[in-house]
């Protein structure tokens, strides 16, 4: 499957929402140790996003292509009658973290307040679409 191929995706929401907690502690682990990178910590922050955004689009059944752009997750969802708060809609910030700042070389240095806004970034969007998964379990009263 291309990176641009909408279909199938393997695992279940549940799944997609454990691996998105993992990477958010690993995120908060490394965040606390000096010989860790910045830019890993924020790679993992805006892992945890992504996958819980996926997550969200596999409990509605809603296809989406394999890509790592947050922005374009988030449109996908909106477009498919989500609402996203604010907040949640700030996660594209995150999108840098996903490819480039993987690699020496990055164009930037990823500061103590970026990193601070990463982290707090990627909890907003993990709490809410698990709020959003939660929310179709329940029975309407």
């Amino acid at each position: 499957m291309s990176p641009r191929t909408t279909g199938r995706v393997p695992g279940s929401p549940e799944e997609w929402m454990s691996h998105a907690a993992s990477d958010l502690r690993l995120a908060h682990l490394a965040a606390g140790d000096e010989s860790i990178r910045r830019e890993q910590v924020c790679f993992h922050a805006q892992q945890a996003a992504e996958k819980a955004i996926k997550a969200l689009l596999l409990s509605r059944s809603i296809e989406f292509p394999l890509t790592h752009d947050i922005e374009e997750l988030l449109e996908i969802a909106e477009s498919s009658g989500i609402s996203l708060p604010a907040d949640v809609r700030e996660a594209g910030l995150l999108n840098p973290y996903a490819v480039e700042s993987r690699y020496p070389g990055y164009w930037f240095e990823i500061t103590e307040a970026d990193l601070a806004e990463a982290m707090q970034s990627a909890e907003r969007t993990l709490a809410w679409a698990a709020a959003e998964i939660e929310s179709l379990r329940k029975p309407e009263s």
